[in-house]
C-alpha cells in the first residue's frame, strides 16, 4: 500500500507543470496561487472529517508560519515562472531543493560534510546549469529569468520541508498540512483583489487545472507524509525522480516544447547526484565487516 501511495503522488507531481501552464492561459499567477491552497485545504478538511479525526489549526506554532511563509514563496514564484516560461522548467526545482536542504542540514543541523555530499550538491547544480543555460552558467543567469524564479521557489519548498521536519511528532499529517496551506491562503489571498486579472477566456481545461492543482497540494504531501518511515529513504528519492521523467513527457505531449539533449543530460546528471545524496552512510561497524 506504501508503494501505491508514492506511486500516486509522483503521478500528481508530474502534472504541476502542465496544469499551471494550462490554467495560466485563463487566470494570472496570483489566482493559481490562491486557488493551489483554497483547494488543498478543502481536499484536507474533507479528509479529516472523513477520519473522524479532530481539527487542529495551530496557528502559533512559529514553524507552521514558516512552513507557511516557504510554501507561499514556492507557489508563488513556480506559478509565475511556469507561466511565463516551459512547463518543464518545474524540474529544476528538485535539484536546487536538494542542494539547498543539504546546506541546511550542515550549517541548521549539525550535519557532517563530506565529499560524497559536495559531489551530489555539485552534480544537482551542473544539472540545472545543462537545462537552463544549455551548459553555460552566464547564459541561464542574463538570459533566463525562470531560472532565477525557479531558484527562489524551490528555496522556499526547502523551507516548507525543514518545517515539516521540525512539526514531525507534534503534529499529525493531515493537521499539519492543513494548518500550513490554511495560512498560506489566507497570506495569499489577501492582495487577490489589488493583484487577480484574466488572462484569456474561460475554459474547462482551465478550472479543472485549477481544482486538480489544489487537490496534488492537498492530497501529494499528505500521501508523501504516510509513506515516511515505511519505505527506505532511497527507495523514495529514486521513485520520486519518476516524477521529473514524466514531467518532461507530459510537456512534450501537450505543449510539443523542445526536450532537446542538454535537458535529457542535465537532468540524468542531477538526478545522479540527488540519488547519490540519498543513499544512507555506512555505519562504523558496517565498515568493519567489508
Amino acid at each position: 500500500m506504501a508503494y501505491v501511495m508514492l506511486i500516486t503522488a509522483v503521478m500528481m507531481w508530474s502534472f504541476v507543470g502542465v496544469l499551471v501552464k494550462y490554467a495560466s492561459m485563463m487566470v494570472d499567477s496570483s489566482m493559481i496561487t490562491v486557488c493551489r491552497f483554497l483547494f488543498g485545504v478543502i481536499f484536507l478538511g474533507a479528509l479529516i472529517k472523513l477520519n473522524k479525526q479532530k481539527f487542529d489549526f495551530d496557528w502559533r506554532n512559529k514553524w507552521v508560519w514558516i512552513g507557511a511563509i516557504g510554501k507561499c514563496v514556492n507557489y508563488i514564484f513556480e506559478n509565475i515562472a511556469v507561466s511565463i516560461g516551459f512547463s518543464y522548467g518545474i524540474i529544476i526545482n528538485m535539484p536546487i531543493q536538494t542542494a539547498f536542504l543539504a546546506l541546511v542540514s550542515v550549517f541548521y543541523f549539525g550535519e557532517k560534510i563530506n565529499l560524497r555530499k559536495i559531489i551530489s550538491i555539485l552534480l544537482c547544480l551542473a544539472g540545472v546549469v545543462l537545462v537552463s543555460g544549455k551548459g553555460s552558467f552566464l547564459t541561464m543567469i542574463t538570459s533566463n529569468i525562470t531560472t532565477i524564479l525557479f531558484a527562489i521557489a524551490a528555496i522556499g519548498a526547502g523551507i516548507h520541508i525543514v518545517s515539516q521536519k521540525k512539526l514531525l511528532g507534534r503534529m499529525d499529517s493531515a493537521n499539519m498540512n492543513f494548518s500550513t496551506f490554511l495560512l498560506c491562503t489566507i497570506i495569499t489571498g489577501i492582495p487577490l483583489p489589488y493583484t487577480f486579472h484574466t488572462t484569456g477566456e474561460f475554459s474547462w481545461i482551465a478550472l479543472f487545472s485549477l481544482i486538480a492543482l489544489g487537490l496534488i497540494t492537498g492530497m501529494s504531501f499528505y500521501l508523501t507524509s504516510k509513506v515516511l518511515g515505511k519505505l527506505p529513504l532511497l527507495t523514495i528519492t529514486i521513485m520520486t525522480n519518476l516524477s521529473v521523467i514524466f514531467s518532461l513527457l507530459w510537456s512534450w505531449i501537450f505543449f510539443n516544447e523542445p526536450i532537446d539533449e542538454y535537458v535529457i543530460l542535465g537532468t540524468v546528471t542531477f538526478i545522479v547526484g540527488i540519488i547519490l545524496l540519498s543513499i544512507p552512510e555506512k555505519s562504523k561497524k558496517q565498515c568493519d565487516f567489508k
